[in-house]
């Protein structure tokens, strides 16, 4: 992979790395990101979490735990957010920068329905998504249907709109569905706290990092409105001598909330 990554700058195309979050590196956020920055010169990364399913509602031993996903979430932006913001882009950080600014997440696990990204096989059959490559979700071949009328027809848009209308009542009254919109379909086999199947196994996690990055959201989204960069949190921290793992100054500026 490094050597990969350091052709590419040498031509000077940009790439985005896309790093799988597991039992394994989940209680290392500081060291991941640092090595993809660092190491392999990543300016664009993706993280994404390994659930495996095992039984009803639960998941395998290789899987993150809906806490560590936060807790990596959190030790993740904490690192960006004191000196990256504006030269690395985090997807689940921009994402959420968007939701602050009532913009699109610009990525489907977080947004209000999906549908839209379906899986292509080599042999032209098309599933409901690549998380959901299963014959119940097989909308058919494009070797004898349109891409465009499989990705729009009734069984698709039914199972994009499920996203939404399948959304159990604790999502529904959450501080952060504006943000979070329940997440990925594929992780809603756990149980809400008030007994609600359908509930997302990552739940714990999201509203951990939602809540943890809310005050730096707040200030970046001020910043946007007021037609200056996201970066200017940086120097907001720098002022207040805030380091990792510190909760952030109450001082922002009053514009900003």
């Amino acid at each position: 992979m490094l050597r990969a990554a350091r052709l590419l700058r040498e031509n000077a195309v940009e790439f985005n790395i896309l790093a799988t979050i597991n039992a394994a590196n989940v209680d290392a956020p500081g060291e991941v990101y640092r090595f993809l920055r660092d190491e392999s010169g990543a300016q664009f990364m993706q993280f994404v979490p390994i659930v495996e399913r095992l039984g009803a509602d639960g998941a395998t031993a290789r899987s993150v735990t809906a806490q560590g996903w936060g807790r990596f979430l959190c030790g993740v932006f904490d690192e960006w957010v004191g000196r990256d913001v504006g030269r690395v882009y985090v997807q689940h950080h921009d994402a959420a920068l968007a939701a602050w600014m009532g913009a699109p997440a610009g990525v489907c696990v977080f947004e209000e329905t999906c549908g839209a990204a379906v899986a292509l096989e080599h042999n032209g059959d098309v599933y409901a998504c690549d998380h959901f490559v299963e014959p119940a979700y097989l909308r058919g071949n494009i070797l004898r249907q349109p891409l465009v009328e499989l990705v729009n027809g009734e069984p698709q848009r039914r199972f994009g709109n499920a996203k939404r209308d399948a959304l159990p009542n604790y999502c529904r009254s959450c501080s952060w569905l504006f943000a979070c919109h329940g997440e990925c379909p594929k992780n809603r086999f756990a149980t809400t706290p008030d007994g609600e199947p359908g509930g997302s196994y990552l739940c714990a996690g999201y509203r951990a990092y939602f809540e943890h990055t809310a005050a730096p959201m707040k200030f970046m989204a001020g910043s946007l409105r007021r037609a200056r960069p996201p970066a200017d949190v940086m120097a907001w921290l720098d002022a207040a001598r805030w380091q990792p793992g510190r909760p952030w100054p109450a001082d922002a500026p009053a514009h900003q909330h």
